[in-house]
């Protein structure tokens, strides 16, 4: 059709009046064409110029939300976005969204309500070159269905991984309930026997039976820690300080094992929203799983340096690397290659990256070591001032076997 009328526009001082006058019933036509297949949409759409005039709405928007105006007259063309809108954090959001060209960004779901039930729609605004002028739309979509199905898939899978992760941990209690049963009846007999034991005797009994409570003390602790609800508590700060406390507390155990600590921080990162209490322990998971790597000592290395919108947190060490048919794995409740190990340690570190609204991933290679990163956004209010240089500046504290 852009085609036509330019042909049109390029001759239109040849035209007569009843050619024109054709033309721009044909343009009409198409018009209403179009109108008609936008008003059969599900999602609701509007189209406003850069000063926030309404060029069009469709039939849709009125039907989904209930926040619309009505229109002054037979239509809405020609009235201000904000006499439309009867919304004033749709309309902040909506001036906001504009001067951004992230997709992810100009998009926001927001909850109404809509008689006796809560309807989610899902706003967008688009702006790009194809709308000139600085025209932009404003698109709404009803994704209630969605999320509730989204939802339900998300407990269906919670309940799967709840029934495996009870069949994994009857499984894990077994095995110190039976050391702990055996042993308690060889010091049966061994009374019924003798009449009585000495202290070492006694001794060596109750050292089995400790370990193995220990053991199921650690199972429990760790299975709770990985199904409940977290009261996660994010607060804006420097996650160089976190990283440091965590290399003071390991010190004296890197000590025994010979192992090297060096930690690498860029100049440029910037604070992120974590909670200390919960990034401590799954650095703490980390570098303990990184120090039982390196049987023979070695070096553990944490890093920090900006990527983007994001903060990334290395662990990185030169132990035996992880073989490739177990990376997938790893972060499976109850996954572990250790005979001693509960599995979960892992899947508390993914848990915790998620509650935190980032990743964790790894690269590991047999023989020369593994790197867990961690991957924290950086809150908005510290995107403007991120630095444009990387520098990394190397803290090595190196801890020697004696």
């Amino acid at each position: 059709m852009n085609k036509f009328v330019t042909k049109a526009v390029q001759k239109i001082s040849q035209m007569d009046s009843k050619q024109i006058v054709a033309i721009i019933k044909d343009l009409d036509g198409d018009i209403q064409t179009l109108e008609a297949v936008l008003d059969s949409m599900r999602d609701g759409v509007i189209l406003c110029r850069k000063n926030e005039s309404v060029v069009y709405v469709n039939g849709r928007c009125r039907e989904m939300v209930s926040f619309f105006r009505a229109p002054q007259g037979r239509s809405y063309e020609g009235m201000q976005l904000s006499s439309v809108i009867d919304d004033k954090e749709v309309l902040a959001f909506v001036e906001q969204a504009r001067e951004k060209q992230d997709e992810e960004e100009n998009t926001r779901d927001f909850n109404f309500q809509r008689g006796s039930e809560v309807r989610t729609i899902s706003l967008q605004v688009v702006t790009n070159e194809a709308l000139k002028g600085g025209s932009f739309l404003v698109l709404f979509s009803d994704v209630t269905e969605r999320n509730m199905a989204v939802a339900k898939l998300h407990q269906n899978e919670y309940l799967a991984s709840m029934t495996t992760m009870a069949a994994s941990i009857a499984h894990e209690i077994k095995n110190p309930l039976a050391a702990m049963s055996i042993h308690v009846q060889l010091m049966e007999k061994h009374l019924k026997k003798n009449g009585s034991m000495t202290e070492a005797e006694a001794d060596r009994y109750l050292k089995v039976l400790d370990e193995e409570i220990g053991r199921l003390n650690s199972i429990v602790v760790d299975f709770l820690f990985a199904v409940r609800p977290m009261n996660t508590q994010l607060r804006l700060g420097d996650l160089r300080a976190t990283i440091q406390n965590v290399v003071d507390f390991v010190k004296p155990e890197m000590k025994e094992h010979g192992v090297k600590v060096v930690t690498v921080f860029s100049s440029s990162v910037t604070r992120v929203e974590y909670d200390d209490k919960l990034v401590t322990q799954v650095l703490l998971n980390l570098v303990k799983n990184a120090m039982n790597a390196m049987k023979d000592g070695g070096t553990v290395t944490l890093s920090l340096e900006l990527d983007g919108d994001n903060v990334l947190l290395k662990v990185a060490d030169t132990g035996c690397g992880i073989p490739e048919e177990n990376i997938s794995k790893i972060f499976e409740p109850y996954f572990t290659t250790k005979s001693d190990g509960t599995g979960l340690g892992l899947t508390i570190v993914y848990k915790v990256m998620k509650e935190h609204k980032g990743d964790v991933s790894v690269v590991s290679k047999v023989g020369e070591g593994s790197c867990f990163t961690l991957s924290f956004p950086v809150p908005e209010s510290q995107r403007l001032s991120l630095p444009k240089e990387n520098i990394m500046i190397e803290s090595p504290v190196e801890v020697v076997k004696e």
